[in-house]
This record gives C-alpha cells, sequence and structure tokens, in this order.
C-alpha cells in the first residue's frame, strides 16, 4: 500500500512539472513576427542592408556588384499574394521625388515596353543563382518622361528581342533606385505582364500567362495563375460580350483542332453549340484567388458537340442562366462562347466509364452558358394542335374568298353579255339615255333588237341598286372621279 502511495505522488508530481515546462515553453515564442512588408521579406533574405546602401549617383549595376543579382534571386521568393498585399500605390514621380524613402517597395505601373534586351550572365554566376539570364526591358509611362528601366526573370515569348516593340504591359516589382543619368526609376521584377491589343489584352487577362501553362494533362501549380486570371476576366465582359466577340471562323468551328492541336489553341476564342451533360459547382477555398479576383466558386459543364464523336469539351464558367438545372445527369441545349485554355484529363463518372484512368478533353474558361430552352412536352403538344387549326382555318377561308370571287365574275359576265346591243342595233333602241322617255323605232329594228331592249328595262332596277350599292363603298375621292 505504501509503495502505490508514492507511485500516486510522484505520477502527480511529473504531471505538474510537465504543466508548468508547457506553460513556461509557450510564454517564450521565438517564432519570427510575420512579415507585414517587402522590406522586411528583404531584409529576412539579408539584401535590404545592400539595398540601402545603394547611391543614386553610381552606375548601376555596378562592375562586379551582385546586388542586382541577388535582388533577382531574392524576388523569386515573393509570392503574388505578397505583391499583391504589399503593393503600393504611387507614381513614378512621387517615386523620383523620394527615391530613399520608397527603396525596396512593391509598385505597379503600366505603360508600353518600347525595347528589350537579354543579359547573359557567366557561367559560375549562372550556377550560383541558379540565374542563366535576365532581361533589360524599358518601359514608357507618359510621353516626355525618361522610360522606367525594369530588370526581370521573364518576358513573354512572343515579344520582339533586342528590336522594334510596342507592347502594352504592366510591372509589378521592387523599385530599386533611380537612374544616374535620367533619374529613371530602376525596378526589379519576376516577370512583366502582356496585355495585347485583342479581347484577352482589353479584358486585363495576362497573355503571357500562356507561356508557362504546364504540359501535362492536370492541372498542376504551374497553371493556376493563369487559369483564374482567365477565368477573372471572363467574369468581366459582359452579359453577350463574348458571343459578339468571336470572330466568323469561331462560330461554331470544328472541334478537331481543339483536340489534336491544343498548344496553338491557347487563348483562341470559340463558341459551340451543343448539349450539356453536366454541371457542377465548384468551391474555391483559396484566400488568395478570394482576394485577389473576388471567385468563391465557379461550374464546370460538359458539353457534347454534333461533331465532338461523343466526346465532351469541359467548360469553366462563372455562373448559369436561371433555372438551369446542375448536376451529372441533364440533357439541356446550350450555346456558350470561351477561350481555350489548355487540353486536361478528367475522370469520367462510373456509369460512362469505359476504361479506367482520365479522359483528355478541351478545357475552355467563358462567363456564362446561353441555354436554349426547348418547351416541355404539354406545351410542344398544344403548339402543334394551334398550328394545325391555323392552317386549316387559312386555307378555308382562302377557299370561300375564292368561291365569292368567281360568283362575281360569272355574275359580271352574264350582265354584259345580256346587255350588249346587237350589231344592227343603236343605243336609242336600248333606252340607255332615258328609259321613260318615248321609244324612237326604228324602220330596221329586228325581233331579236326589241328582245334586247325589253330585258334590259326588265333589268333597269337591279342595275341601279349594283350601281348605289357600289357607290356606298367608293371613298369621296373615287365618287368625284366617277362623276
Amino acid at each position: 500500500l505504501r509503495l502505490r502511495y508514492s507511485l500516486a505522488c510522484w505520477l502527480a508530481f511529473c504531471g505538474l512539472l510537465l504543466c508548468c515546462v508547457t506553460a513556461r515553453a509557450a510564454e517564450i515564442d521565438d517564432s519570427p513576427p510575420p512579415l507585414s512588408s517587402s522590406r522586411d521579406m528583404l531584409k529576412l533574405l539579408g539584401v535590404l542592408d545592400r539595398l540601402d546602401a545603394v547611391s543614386d549617383d553610381a552606375d548601376f549595376p555596378a562592375r562586379g556588384d551582385d546586388l542586382l543579382w541577388r535582388l533577382l534571386y531574392a524576388v523569386r521568393r515573393f509570392s503574388l499574394v505578397d505583391l499583391h498585399r504589399w503593393k503600393q500605390d504611387v507614381s513614378p514621380e512621387k517615386v523620383q521625388h523620394d527615391p530613399g524613402q520608397m527603396r525596396g517597395a512593391v509598385v505597379a505601373w503600366r505603360g508600353s515596353v518600347t525595347r528589350v534586351t537579354v543579359e547573359e550572365l557567366p557561367t559560375e554566376v549562372a550556377e550560383r543563382f541558379n540565374l542563366p539570364r535576365y532581361y533589360r526591358s524599358e518601359l514608357t509611362i507618359a510621353e516626355g518622361s525618361p522610360p522606367v528601366v525594369v530588370y526581370s526573370l521573364a518576358v513573354p515569348r512572343g515579344w520582339n528581342i533586342d528590336g522594334p516593340l510596342d507592347a502594352r504591359t504592366e510591372v509589378r516589382g521592387l523599385f530599386v533606385r533611380l537612374t544616374a543619368s535620367e533619374g529613371a526609376p530602376v525596378v526589379v521584377a519576376r516577370r512583366l505582364a502582356w496585355y495585347p491589343e485583342t479581347v484577352l489584352g482589353d479584358l486585363d487577362m495576362d497573355v503571357g500567362l500562356f507561356d508557362e501553362l504546364s504540359a501535362r494533362p492536370d492541372l498542376t501549380a504551374d497553371d493556376r495563375e493563369c487559369f483564374y486570371q482567365l477565368l477573372a476576366a471572363a467574369g468581366r465582359a459582359g452579359a453577350r460580350q463574348l458571343a459578339r466577340a468571336v470572330p466568323k471562323e469561331g462560330r461554331n468551328a470544328p472541334v478537331t483542332p481543339l483536340f489534336n492541336q491544343p498548344d496553338q489553341q491557347r487563348g483562341r476564342l470559340v463558341e459551340l453549340t451543343g448539349t450539356a451533360r453536366q454541371a457542377v459547382l465548384v468551391r474555391v477555398d483559396d484566400a488568395d484567388i478570394v482576394a485577389r479576383f473576388g471567385i468563391d466558386h465557379y461550374y464546370e459543364i460538359e458539353v457534347f458537340t454534333d461533331d465532338s464523336q461523343g466526346n465532351p469539351l469541359t467548360f469553366c464558367v462563372r455562373e448559369l442562366p436561371k433555372g438551369f438545372p446542375d448536376g451529372g445527369t441533364i440533357t439541356e441545349p446550350v450555346r456558350v462562347a470561351g477561350f481555350f485554355f489548355k487540353k486536361w484529363g478528367y475522370r469520367q463518372s462510373e456509369a460512362a466509364q469505359e476504361r479506367p484512368g482520365k479522359q483528355l478533353a478541351p478545357l475552355l474558361i467563358g462567363r456564362e452558358p446561353v441555354w436554349l430552352e426547348t418547351p416541355p412536352a404539354d406545351q410542344r403538344f398544344a403548339n402543334g394542335v394551334f398550328l394545325v387549326l391555323f392552317v386549316v382555318l387559312t386555307v378555308v377561308l382562302w377557299l370561300v374568298v375564292l368561291r365569292l370571287s368567281r360568283s362575281d365574275t360569272k355574275f359580271h359576265k352574264q350582265v354584259a353579255q345580256r346587255f350588249t346591243p346587237p350589231p344592227s342595233g343603236s343605243l336609242n333602241e336600248i333606252g340607255l339615255e332615258d328609259q321613260g322617255g318615248p321609244f324612237i323605232s326604228s324602220p330596221h329594228q329586228s325581233a331579236a333588237t326589241k328582245e334586247w331592249v325589253r330585258v334590259w328595262k326588265s333589268a333597269g332596277p337591279r342595275l341601279a341598286e349594283i350601281e348605289r350599292r357600289e357607290l356606298r363603298e367608293m371613298t369621296d375621292a373615287d365618287r368625284r372621279r366617277a362623276i
């Protein structure tokens, strides 16, 4: 019993000692404070002191000085989220006014690139910083001001290196110093964005991101920024803007190139008509995507066209039409415009899966499909009945009008035949001038003429009634012309 008591006391003492040590460790937090600015990041990377010591009067980069290479190496550690949250809304003029205060700050400027050159590094330096080359660009922001000098790790492949160039761009990077000759800002950045004079460029889509897409059929980390930027650009388009912007050759375009030539189709705008057999909601949980683009969801639609040979095309769209059904068992006719992204592999549903693994399909990104709604079966039946009745009534009415027209024509012909005077008679013989006056007989009057006169007199009241009826139907102008 004494042994058990001693063991219990020892365990209680050890538990109390452990609680005290844990509480003390919680009070002492040796973790570094959270980074609040780009200068904190540069300090953490060991570059800030060297940057603050730079003079604006000396050449940059100085011969034998590795500060530029260190900055290019350090700027890789800045994520897109870091550049977004640490960006300062300052103009080049403000930076030129107080360059020492702004050194190391993240700036974002738009302009036009007029010249790009590539700079090769010595083999030893390239291996040391894992930097085989870098690019020097001249960015014109305002007319009359010296161009901003940008050193970057990459530029879009579509630019003309070491030649004439005029490309809309944006630089988002670290301000370093002013040039000694013109006092122009110098910026170090990961890359330069490209907004060409196209539909995508007008929607603020960095087309240069297509250069970074992975060749793998999966959506990788290299594809992430391009995918969400393209989805955000499609969301900025108007309800019918994409459909109106589709070129003639892109309307109901053949889908074969989208399957067989994906690398040549990147960024191409097409409009396809087909049947949507799946519409699935995809939630976006990445905080940086929600913060930068405001995207918290999108829809993934599988569309089958007449020439896709039973293979689907995947559209990722921002919204669905009101009332559009979702799920994996729908059959809805749609017309949707979108930009080709890449060829990707998707996993088929168990019901449709013939072979295990993934199926390759074109992936396009748009804003919203147009729902080509079909009426329900009972409504289609009612519409058909109404159409048949309308056709029958139209035919009956046409027959009635035709019969009446023929009757009037026959009547007029009969009257004309009955009241045509014979060749041997005269107008006085049929009494056209005065029916109530004396009858002037002719010595040459025949029995046939006398019979015509008798018939004319008997039909006089009927002809008068027809004339009155026609006068009532005539307009005032017609009456005056008749008189």
